[in-house]
């Protein structure tokens, strides 16, 4: 599966790799943190540290940071790594992908 991940962002990333060279890099960490927001139960009560962009495997442009937001209690889970290009279905959070870490690695370091 994770074998699937990288290569659906490969895959899509590379189609939307423009968009990102012709905008700037700001603009572009706020379309990850959005993309994160659509994934969370409560998004109003996201709070991001650390995010940055990247360029990363094969110059894959991506926001990574992390994100900690409420669950569906109302108490907040702590933070998370995630990783995102920008889009809701490619945005990956470390507590739902196995062998995140790997993720990591090829898109944020």
């Amino acid at each position: 599966m994770r074998k699937n991940v990288l290569l659906l962002i490969t895959g899509l990333v590379c189609a939307i790799n423009l968009i990102a060279s012709s905008g700037n890099e700001t603009a572009w960490i706020e379309r990850g943190k959005d993309a994160v927001k659509t994934r969370l139960k409560d998004p109003s009560s996201a709070q991001f540290r650390n995010v940055y962009f990247h360029r990363g495997a094969d110059n894959i442009p991506v926001s990574c940071g992390e994100v900690n937001s409420k669950n569906g209690f109302g108490g907040y889970v702590g933070f998370q790594r995630f990783v995102s290009a920008g889009k809701p279905e490619l945005t990956f959070l470390e507590k739902e992908v196995s062998g995140f870490n790997t993720t990591w690695k090829q898109f944020c370091k």
